[in-house]
């Protein structure tokens, strides 16, 4: 077997695992969207994240005070 044949074999490999890699991400990504439940079913603050607010300082620079 020549070097010409081990590559082409590879890539066609990799061709091939990279095509069937897709289709099972595609499949498991519909059955994610199948699980997901309705808006009505969601509470409303987020799931995962917890919102910072920070706090109003009277001399940050959005307030728009400059200090002298």
């Amino acid at each position: 077997m020549s070097i010409i044949d081990i590559l082409v074999t590879i890539i066609i490999v990799t061709i091939l695992v990279t095509i069937v890699l897709a289709v099972i991400t595609y499949i498991a990504y519909k059955l994610r969207l199948a699980r997901r439940p309705s808006p009505a079913d969601q509470p409303e603050e987020p799931r995962y994240f917890d919102l910072h607010r920070p706090p109003a300082d009277a001399g940050s620079p959005r307030t728009g005070t400059v200090d002298a």
